[in-house]
């Protein structure tokens, strides 16, 4: 079980099974690429300062901080590093 700042949910060797988004809850499966793509997303706002939004569901839009933005991308990376291992 993995709980971050802004993710929770549970890590595979192959995907990340993502449960709640701050305090949203959700189900969804987030691929290596999936993550990959998101992270390069919240590194080009973080370097620009700027909030973004993501969707929670396929409907709920959701508004980051910069600060949410930069907690999440730690969470991604932590993330990254476990399904990324063999």
């Amino acid at each position: 079980m993995f709980e971050g700042a802004v993710f929770s949910g549970e890590m595979d060797h192959d995907a990340f099974l993502l449960t709640q988004v701050k305090s949203i809850s959700t189900q969804s499966i987030l691929s290596k690429h999936q993550l990959n793509n998101l992270f390069t997303y919240l590194s080009h706002n973080a370097e620009r300062n700027e909030s973004c939004t993501i969707t929670v569901n396929d409907q709920l839009p959701l508004l980051l901080s910069n600060e949410d933005v930069h907690a999440l991308l730690k969470d991604i990376t932590t993330i990254m590093n476990e399904v990324n291992q063999p």
